[in-house]
C-alpha cells in the first residue's frame, strides 16, 4: 500500500531526528523519517559525542555555539537526559602550530566562545599527569564535554513524534522517486510513500540514493577507528577531554575510569571503504598505535588494560564540512551529508538550518550559502585561516 507523507527524512542518525523534530515543529504538515536499521545504529552510535565550540572559521563557531546552548538548555527545558557531562577539553600544541593556536584562540574569544590560552605551567595544573616537553601552547575549552549519542537520538525523535511526526525504522529506502526533475517520493522494502519533498540525510550512503538521478557529490566513505584503555588509578584524575596536535589523537574518557582514544591525523583517515562492508573492529594495528601516542603523552597509559576498540565511519568532503544544500538536478530534493566527523556536535543547529531551507526562510542565508554543494566547484571552500598542521580533520 503507498502512504503519503509531505516531508519524508532519509536517515535515522542524530542529523536525520533533528531534522525531523525541526521540521515537525515548524512545518506544521506530516513528516515521515525513515531508516533502513534502528535509530542511532550507523555512525551516530559510534560517535565520540564531543560538545565544543573551538572552530578555526568564525561561522562554524557560531553554528558550533548555537548548539552547545541547545545541548546545556534543551534537557531543563523538556526533560530529556541527554548525559550531557561538562569536562573541560585541552588542546595542545607544538611549535608548528603555535601561531596558528594563539590566533585561533584570539578569534574564537572575539566570537565569544570561552577558552583560554595557556603557557605549560598553567596547563600541568589541569593535566599533571602529561608529559608536556614537546608541547609550546594549549588552549583550554572549561565548559566543552560529551554528551550520549543514541539517547539524544532518541530524544529528537521522541520529540519529533509529539509534534506529529512518524518514525519507521528497519525500513530500507531503495530509491529516491522522481518525475519531470521534480522529487515524488521514495521506494522502500515496506512499499512506496509518496512525497513532494525529499531530505537526504544517510551520510556515507548519500550517493547510492543520489546516482540513479544523475547526481554525485563529494563524499568519500572513510573508515576511521577509536580504542578503549581501562585507565590504572594513577589516571583516575584525567578526565578532561585531550586533543593532541603533536599527533592529531584525541582522547575522551567514556566513563571512568575508561577513555575512548581517537586518531584525525592524515594516516588516520585514509582507508577509503564501502559503508555496507567495512571493519566494525579496531586493528590491532591501530590499537598499538593509538596506545603508543598515549603513552608518550601519559606515560601511565602503559599500565592501561585494553579493553578493545571499534570501526566507524566518517563522510568525508575535499574541506572536511557538510554540505546542505538543495538539489541541483532534482526540484524539493535536499542534501544534508558530509559532516567528515563533525555530525553529533553541530545536530541541533543543523536541525535548525534545514528547517529554514526547506521553508524558504532568508534568516540563515549567510551560513546556508556556506555549505552548498557547488563550493568545490567555484572555490568557495571552507578553508580555515590558520589550520593546524598535523589533523586531516580541523
Amino acid at each position: 500500500m503507498t502512504k503519503t507523507s509531505d516531508i519524508v527524512v532519509v536517515g535515522g542518525g542524530v542529523n536525520g531526528t533533528s531534522i525531523a523534530m525541526h521540521l515537525s515543529k515548524t512545518l506544521g504538515g506530516k513528516v515521515t523519517l525513515v531508516e533502513k536499521g534502528g535509530l542511532a545504529t550507523g555512525a551516530t552510535g559510534r560517535s565520540g559525542a564531543m560538545i565544543r565550540e573551538h572552530y578555526l572559521t568564525p561561522e562554524l563557531v557560531r553554528i558550533a555555539s548555537r548548539s552547545k546552548t541547545f545541548f546545556e538548555d534543551w534537557p531543563g527545558e523538556h526533560g530529556y537526559d541527554l548525559k550531557f557531562k561538562r569536562t573541560g577539553r585541552i588542546l595542545l600544541f607544538g611549535n608548528v602550530d603555535e601561531k596558528a593556536a594563539r590566533l585561533n584562540g584570539e578569534m574564537n574569544r572575539r566570537e565569544g566562545v570561552s577558552i583560554e590560552t595557556l603557557g605549560m605551567a598553567e596547563t600541568s595544573k589541569i593535566l599533571p599527569e602529561a608529559n608536556l616537553e614537546d608541547i609550546e601552547v594549549a588552549l583550554y575549552e572549561p565548559d566543552a564535554g560529551y554528551a550520549d549519542p543514541v539517547a539524544t537520538t532518541y530524544a529528537f525523535a521522541k520529540e519529533a513524534k509529539r509534534h506529529g511526526a512518524t518514525i519507521l525504522t528497519n525500513t530500507k529506502v531503495s530509491e529516491i522517486i522522481s518525475y519531470q526533475g521534480k522529487v515524488t517520493g521514495i521506494k522502500t522494502n515496506s512499499g512506496d510513500i509518496e512525497s513532494g519533498i525529499v531530505v537526504n540525510v544517510t551520510g556515507p550512503w548519500a550517493n547510492s540514493l543520489l546516482s540513479p538521478l544523475g547526481e554525485t557529490l563529494p563524499i568519500t566513505p572513510i573508515r576511521v577507528q577509536m580504542v578503549h584503555l581501562r585507565r590504572p588509578p594513577s589516571l583516575g584524575t584525567l578526565e578532561q577531554i585531550v586533543i593532541d596536535h603533536t599527533c592529531g589523537s584525541y582522547y575522551r574518557t567514556d566513563g571512568s575510569p575508561n577513555t575512548l582514544i581517537g586518531g584525525e591525523a592524515p594516516e588516520d583517515i585514509g582507508e577509503t571503504v564501502n559503508p555496507d562492508h567495512f571493519g566494525l573492529n579496531a586493528d590491532h594495528q591501530f590499537i598499538v598505535r593509538y596506545w603508543e601516542r598515549a603513552i608518550k603523552r601519559f606515560p601511565e597509559f602503559q599500565n592501561a588494560i585494553c579493553r578493545g576498540g571499534y570501526g566507524s565511519l566518517y563522510d568525508m568532503t575535499p574541506d572536511g564540512n557538510p554540505i546542505i544544500d538543495a538539489s541541483e538536478t532534482i526540484e524539493n530534493l535536499y542534501n544534508v551529508t558530509g559532516f567528515s566527523g563533525h555530525g553529533f556536535k553541530l545536530s541541533p543547529a543543523v536541525g535548525e538550518l534545514v528547517s529554514e531551507l526547506v521553508n524558504g526562510s532568508k534568516n540563515r542565508t549567510d551560513e546556508l550559502n556556506l555549505f552548498k554543494a557547488s563550493r568545490f566547484d567555484t572555490g568557495n571552500e571552507i578553508i580555515p585561516k590558520h589550520p593546524y598542521g598535523m589533523r586531516a580533520h580541523q
